[in-house]
């Protein structure tokens, strides 16, 4: 477990649901890299994209997933990460709110199950 204050993200992030964590807090997982982050004070995940910081005494997050885990903006936050398989990818890419991610997620999906679909009626005719 981790305990570090909460920050907003920079402002060049401003929009985006990421979290930003110096590398020696993301046990492993890589930039870009998606991971379930819990909050062990009220048990409350969520699953986000986490990308790098040089200041590695602080989370910075947006508002959005500070609500989602129960904390406040320069709050203390005691918090575990755990980096997710491919189906838990897949499940944030699908079911993230930002439309510039799940968009092209489920148009992706839904090309995927015509190609199968279409090769499935290509073998049995």
């Amino acid at each position: 477990m981790t305990k570090l204050p909460v920050r907003a993200l920079p402002p060049n992030d401003t929009g985006r649901l990421l979290v930003r964590i110096n590398s020696k807090h993301r046990s492993g997982i890589p930039r870009y890299g998606i991971a379930q982050l819990m909050n062990t004070d009220n048990d409350k995940s969520v699953k986000a994209l986490v990308l790098g910081h040089d200041d590695d005494t602080a989370i910075f997050m947006p508002y959005d997933i500070r609500k989602a885990l129960g904390t406040d903006k320069g709050a203390d936050l005691e918090f575990t990460v755990q980096k997710t398989g491919w189906f838990g990818k897949i499940c944030w890419l699908l079911g993230t709110p930002d439309p510039s991610v799940h968009v092209p997620a489920w148009l992706a999906l839904i090309s995927v199950c015509l190609g199968v679909l279409g090769v499935a009626i290509a073998i049995c005719s």
